[in-house]
């Protein structure tokens, strides 16, 4: 996303949250909720008007005039959330008032007084219901998809072989050491043949690389385990990021290549490094041109990367199957043809994408199966994939994809 449309959206976005709190605040103050004490709305009305400066705070601590503290971002997706929740609701009842009022005038008239109090009820209601939805989307697994991928030119010895695609743990970010040990269990107990991360397996602090290791660290594939470095590695523990992860046990591939046999196929696992990297340290960042170094025209060629752009150009046109996270799917929204909040930065939001030009070229972008903001997902439920290899013959015409996208 370039830097002229990424400026439009932030400050629309920060327009958005201040009228949302500037609404709430008149709200409590004209039309405060019947059902509440007096004292509570003027408190509310003064919560909502200190929320507007929340933006300013941010912005200063990102320049580094605060300290920067995880709770007042925490703070501000909450509000956020909570009040576009709310006002949707509100909305929708009232003008669901007005509809029936202007097509079924013999109907009772819904006095002013009482229309604020159902649009206030039932906002508050859509919001409890929200809010009930996204906790059962904490306390359940992760959802597992398999998918079966055909490749004509696949390595007859390689048919078979399964991956499994994990991305976004954000390690100590919103999940407890037993959910973590609930993920690493389920990935265990699949058995595949590798095992691959694509990227911000921790948060935000340099010791979540040790919780990581203690939970994660036994857990492999057959034939191999791989890695590469999202952005939030890179924020937390700078130029050292890779040899911080390697240490405890994280077999990091940044700009390089592995082959894995299986009888008389070669796979070769080839990871690109994070574009976080480049205000990291030199040599950090993307390199093609090192990463896919040597091997064999033959080998099947896998890519891990952590921000999906970076399929686009050589790794699109060499690649078999390429594999990134970093979207969450917003988080909030659904797989296409449902819309969902990563589809406002990214052409390549969440599911399956298949290159237009060549058959056989496929990208998997994870919704991850962490949290990033807010502990909230609706829709977006956090995922792992397992993939099996298969051969196809090569005069069969390509598999069919709605708008180069394969929703899984």
């Amino acid at each position: 996303m370039n830097r002229r449309r990424f400026l439009w959206l932030l400050w629309s976005t920060l327009g958005v949250y201040e009228v949302n709190c500037l609404f709430l605040a008149w709200i409590m103050r004209a039309h405060p909720p019947s059902f509440f004490p007096s004292l509570l709305s003027r408190g509310l009305e003064g919560t909502f008007l200190l929320a507007t400066l929340l933006p300013v705070y941010l912005f200063l601590s990102f320049r580094g005039y605060f300290p920067k503290r995880p709770f007042v971002n925490l703070l501000f997706f909450l509000l956020y959330f909570s009040s576009g929740v709310f006002l949707t609701g509100l909305l929708v009842v009232e003008g669901g008032i007005s509809l029936h009022q202007q097509f079924d005038s013999p109907g009772p008239v819904v006095a002013a007084m009482d229309r604020w109090t159902f649009g206030e009820g039932g906002g508050g209601l859509f919001l409890l219901t929200l809010f009930g939805i996204a906790l059962f989307e904490r306390i359940r697994p992760p959802r597992v998809h398999r998918k079966t991928l055909h490749f004509p030119d696949l390595p007859p010895d390689l048919s078979g072989t399964t991956i499994l695609h994990l991305s976004d743990l954000h390690v100590g970010a919103w999940q407890g050491e037993e959910a973590l040990r609930r993920i690493a269990g389920l990935a265990e107990g699949l058995g595949p043949d590798l095992l691959v991360y694509t990227g911000d397996l921790i948060d935000h602090r340099e010791e979540e690389v040790e919780i990581f290791e203690k939970i994660f660290g036994g857990v492999r594939g057959r034939l191999g385990t791989f890695a590469v470095l999202g952005n939030h590695e890179y924020w937390t523990l700078g130029g050292q990021a890779r040899d911080v992860m390697v240490d405890h046990g994280v077999p990091v591939l940044k700009n390089e290549s592995r082959a894995v046999r299986k009888g008389e196929g070669t796979l070769r696992v080839v990871g690109i490094d994070d574009p976080a990297g480049e205000d990291a340290c030199d040599g950090c960042g993307p390199n093609l041109k090192e990463g896919f170094r040597g091997g064999d025209p033959s080998d099947f060629i896998l890519v891990l990367v952590h921000q999906p752009p970076l399929w686009e150009g050589e790794i699109k046109e060499k690649a078999h199957l390429t594999l990134s996270g970093h979207t969450h799917g917003g988080q909030i929204g659904g797989a296409r043809p449902f819309w969902n909040l990563a589809r406002i930065f990214f052409q390549y939001d969440a599911g399956w994408f298949q290159a237009p030009s060549k058959r056989g070229r496929f990208l998997h972008v994870s919704t991850g199966l962490g949290y990033f903001g807010i502990p909230i997902r609706l829709g977006m439920t956090p995922e792992m994939t397992l993939i099996t290899l298969a051969s196809s013959n090569p005069t069969a015409p390509p598999e069919s994809f709605d708008q180069n996208h394969l929703s899984v």
